[in-house]
């Protein structure tokens, strides 16, 4: 074998040496890949399936009205928990689903994150204002007499301590009042608390606190539209 000959092969022998060696990298590459991409899908179903929730802490017990008002502080429909059963447990359930998507969904939507606010709003809000300024407005009235919980605790509103009917400043109620419009995707959704003049009447028609969250309340506006042809 001449000179030329054998230091072909001895090129060829190295190009051999060098591809074999960086065999194994492209291997861990790939893999690497392949472990980045299964654990992106499993995130993603994962997000997929855990709901994110932008409910309040309401009462366990479930209010025994449920009142719609259109534009006005006068009732246009009421649901009875009793009398309309299926009515209620209709509306009751796109209310409550109403503060829940997937965790996917809401990330698509940048709203996967919600801090909810709590605020004093004084004692001349009128229910005509809330009205006014939404397309419904759904009451939530219960039976007794219910307190508002935050984090786990008794809601205390330092404003509300110069109130006779507060006066541990406790926020306390028998009917919330929850805005509700038509517009599509996640939307700011407020609660009020109606101003009690005593522990046992709630005859005023004024807030007095306020909790604001968010919704997606489309599927709730056609419960509360069938609702209100059904009570004609």
């Amino acid at each position: 074998m001449n000179e030329t000959t054998q230091n072909i092969n001895e090129s060829k022998d190295e190009v051999v040496v060098s591809t074999k060696r960086k065999t194994p990298k492209a291997n861990l590459w790939a893999t690497v890949v392949m472990i980045v991409l299964g654990l992106l899908a499993v995130v993603i179903i994962v997000m997929a399936i855990v709901p994110k929730s932008y409910a309040i802490e309401l009462p366990e017990t479930q209010p025994v009205h449920l009142v719609i008002y259109q534009n006005s502080s006068n009732a246009t429909a009421t649901v009875y928990r009793d009398v309309d059963k299926d009515l209620y447990d209709d509306m009751w359930k796109a209310f409550n689903d109403s503060f829940s998507q997937s965790s996917l969904s809401a990330l698509f939507q940048d709203e996967l994150t919600n801090n909810i606010t709590y605020r004093y709003v004084g004692n001349n809000l009128p229910l005509s204002i809330i009205a006014q300024n939404n397309d419904y407005v759904l009451g939530l009235e219960y039976s007794d007499t219910q307190t508002l919980y935050r984090d786990g605790e008794p809601c205390v509103c330092d404003e509300l301590k110069t109130n006779s009917n507060y006066t541990d400043g406790v926020v306390t109620f028998k009917k919330l009042w929850v805005t509700v419009n038509s517009a599509s995707g996640v939307n700011e959704v407020n609660f009020y608390v109606q101003k009690m003049v005593s522990a046992n009447s709630t005859s005023s028609n004024n807030a007095v606190y306020q909790i604001t969250t968010k919704g997606l309340q489309s599927n709730l506006v056609e419960t509360i539209v069938d609702a209100i042809e059904a009570k004609e």
